[in-house]
């Protein structure tokens, strides 16, 4: 397969691989490029912040599609019903809800506030609100991303 250079080893000297590593540090720059797309809201540069948080969204769904998805269907999913009580399984499950929930709200905030699809009874009406806890989820599925990263990859070679 084309990319299978995604499976081999890592380049931060965990335990994890290519992608694992990649995935991780472009959550880190995507987390980051979300706060400058905030920074750029206040400066009402909507149309650049816009285009940010849009970019950083479909680029998720290519590292979820990618390199998320296929270790957590691989690892965790055919796993469940024997040892799912192991923190191992649980990280990824915690980081699994909220990362679909985060991802979701914001493809609803993307549909919401980029086109006319929705009726206007299914459209929000308090965008700070809407938008501001969306950044702050995303930041908390960062970090539970952080933490399934050092459960799979740091905690076992220890």
């Amino acid at each position: 397969m084309v990319l299978s250079f995604l499976s081999t080893n890592g380049f931060l000297g965990t335990g994890a691989t290519f992608g694992a590593d990649l995935n991780l540090i472009a959550q880190f720059v995507m987390a980051l490029a979300l706060l400058g797309g905030a920074v750029l809201a206040k400066h009402k540069r909507y149309k650049a912040h816009g285009i940010c948080q849009t970019s950083v969204l479909l680029l998720n769904l290519v590292m979820i599609g990618l390199v998320m998805w296929p270790s957590f269907h691989q690892q965790v999913k055919t796993a469940r019903t024997k040892i799912f009580h192991k923190w191992y399984y649980e990280a990824a499950a915690i980081h699994a809800v909220l990362g679909i929930t985060a991802e979701l709200i914001g493809l609803y905030i993307a549909i919401v506030a980029g086109t006319n699809i929705l009726p206007s009874w299914l459209r929000f009406k308090h965008w700070k609100w809407w938008m501001r806890a969306e950044l702050v989820l995303w930041q908390i599925v960062v970090l539970s991303g952080l933490g399934t990263y050092c459960a799979w990859y740091i905690a076992p070679f220890r």
